[in-house]
């Protein structure tokens, strides 16, 4: 006989509905262990079934290792499922367990913490995805983070100095202004040749000599450059303070950012 007390161990076990936890243990003859192997067979199904389903929504998780901090993406469908209660502890169980356990990379994440990924989609049922993963090392220095209050969007930086105030600041601004690089120089110069075009492009219709087009270019060059370079931004708290003038005598040895859906 199923009675409603087994119905509710396998539920506090599992954390899935009371009508699959009496189901399963129907199938199962009330062998509870069994049961068990039969719901996570029909959450690799489920979750099989969902991947199809687009993720637009999400948070971000940072968190600390003996040698570092990480961010990881995790997606989901609604932002209903974002918040979800169930969803936040699988968040925290995520950080606890990247901690300790250190991943090479996101698809190495995916593949160690495939059954809690598979438990909360069958928990929630939403398609619900670990998309980005990303470290920061202390080697050589010490990292910070800031993570934006909504959750979806998260920052760490790389200092030569222990400062944590001036450490989230900068963590901040990059979260805040999505530099491309450091330095003006650190700039990926293909994306430098597309502004170009770009630049170029707008100014085709008008009529100027080729050296009055040129100057203009390499103007609005100069302006994305700068804009797009870390150490050359205005401080989001301070916009007559630049980022050089902000560090002082510390350096930035590296930073990453990350938004939900990005």
């Amino acid at each position: 006989m199923i009675t409603a007390q087994l119905v509710k161990e396998l539920r506090d076990r599992t954390g899935i509905s009371m009508m699959d936890c009496k189901s399963a243990l129907t199938e199962t003859d009330g062998d509870i262990e069994k049961a068990i192997e039969v719901l996570r067979k029909k959450s690799v199904l489920k979750a099989e079934k969902k991947s199809g389903r687009e993720t637009n929504e999400g948070a971000m998780v940072v968190g600390a290792s003996a040698d570092g901090k990480f961010l990881v993406e995790v997606d989901t469908e609604t932002d209903f499922a974002a918040k979800d209660a169930d969803f936040q502890v699988f968040l925290k169980d995520l950080a606890d367990f990247c901690s300790s356990n250190n991943p090479n990379d996101v698809e190495h994440l995916n593949e160690l913490f495939k059954d809690s990924l598979l438990g909360i989609i069958q928990k929630i049922g939403e398609n619900i995805k670990i998309s980005h993963y990303s470290k920061v090392s202390s080697e050589g220095g010490f990292v910070f983070s800031y993570v934006h209050t909504d959750n979806k969007l998260a920052a760490l930086v790389k200092l030569d100095s222990d400062n944590e105030e001036l450490g989230r600041d900068i963590a901040m601004q990059i979260a805040a202004n999505n530099p491309l690089a450091l330095s003006v120089d650190d700039i990926d110069p293909t994306i430098i040749d597309k502004e170009k075009e770009i630049a170029l492009a707008t100014l085709e219709g008008e009529n100027k000599p080729d050296d009055i087009k040129e100057k203009i270019v390499m103007g609005k060059i100069a302006k994305f450059q700068k804009e797009n370079s870390l150490l050359e931004q205005p401080f989001i708290k301070n916009p007559d303070q630049k980022i050089k003038e902000l560090l002082g005598d510390a350096s930035i040895l590296g930073f990453a950012r990350k938004k939900v859906g990005e």
